[in-house]
């Protein structure tokens, strides 16, 4: 088997039909394994899968379990040479996958890679931090230290090495800390653009404000910067984050005049939990949202 496929769904049966669709429209020369870990969907997204897809294995979860477990729970089955990690808000345009396999193949200093990502409207969706080099621009491959977990192929033996996804995360971070962890162990992560993706951005969690996954993204980012660069840095951005509390306070207030109360008092509730993990914490698990 050359690829194993994981793709975590909650409740989005339509754009996961339109995903698996694309996989095994655009996918010719590589063997595929795919595994889709469904987090306790309301919807009918199991059945549709069992309708249209027979092939595809399916981990039925009774709760949501959050992206990152649910994604153990799929690279723990998993078989291939290569594990790959796909949300299912993607579609995978023609050779996508065969492209990265071939890259990974000839390229044995490679641990990990990802394709070009594409907004619905064909332009060219950022990937990286503000800050750093704009290397989604790139016409060839090239190496980088983060790709994002949209869709991200490593290598079976990366995987052996550097272990799973990183459970102290819920659904952020996780692919920053991947990646990282990836580096540390001396591999190289590329950018390859001939491969396309077009990633929708996150349509299954902004349906509507989502609390739990709005402070996740704070407490998931205090924990990374503790565990990869120390205690100095974690106070500097915990006290960052008390700092511009008022601001952000401010602001919520203002724009409040625009917004339903019931979103409002969401977010409300949402800055007082991020306070409170700034100050108080827990950044670790087990920690109530």
């Amino acid at each position: 088997m050359d690829l194993s496929i994981v793709i975590v769904n909650y409740n989005n049966s339509k754009l996961l039909k339109e995903n698996l669709q694309s996989i095994y429209d655009s996918t010719h020369k590589t063997s595929l394994d795919i595994i889709v870990v469904d987090n306790a969907s309301a919807d009918d997204s199991i059945e549709m899968m069992r309708n249209n897809f027979p092939d595809v294995k399916i981990i039925a979860n009774k709760e949501n379990l959050g992206f990152i477990k649910a994604s153990n729970q799929g690279l723990d089955v998993s078989k291939g040479r290569y594990a790959m990690l796909l949300n299912d808000d993607t579609i995978v345009k023609e050779g996508a996958f065969d492209t990265l396999v071939k890259f990974m193949d000839s390229n044995s200093s490679a641990g990990a890679c990802g394709p070009k990502l594409l907004n619905t409207d064909g332009t060219l969706q950022r990937q990286g931090s503000l800050t750093g080099p704009a290397f989604w621009k790139a016409t060839e491959p090239k190496e980088v230290d983060f790709i994002m977990g949209a869709c991200l192929i490593v290598r079976r033996e990366v995987l052996e090495k550097v272990g799973n996804l990183d459970e102290n995360l819920f659904f952020y971070n996780d692919d920053l800390d991947w990646c990282k962890r990836i580096k540390n162990a001396g591999w190289k992560i590329f950018f390859v653009p001939q491969a396309e993706v077009i990633h929708y951005g996150g349509y299954s969690t902004r349906r509507s404000f989502n609390k739990r996954m709005f402070v996740e993204g704070f407490r998931g980012g205090l924990y990374f910067c503790k565990k990869h660069y120390g205690s100095a840095a974690f106070q500097v951005y915990r006290i960052l984050l008390i700092a511009f509390f008022p601001l952000a306070l401010a602001g919520l207030t203002v724009s409040s005049a625009f917004r339903g109360f019931r979103e409002y008092r969401e977010k409300l509730e949402a800055y007082f939990r991020i306070l409170k993990i700034a100050l108080v914490g827990p950044i670790e698990y087990p920690w109530k949202p």
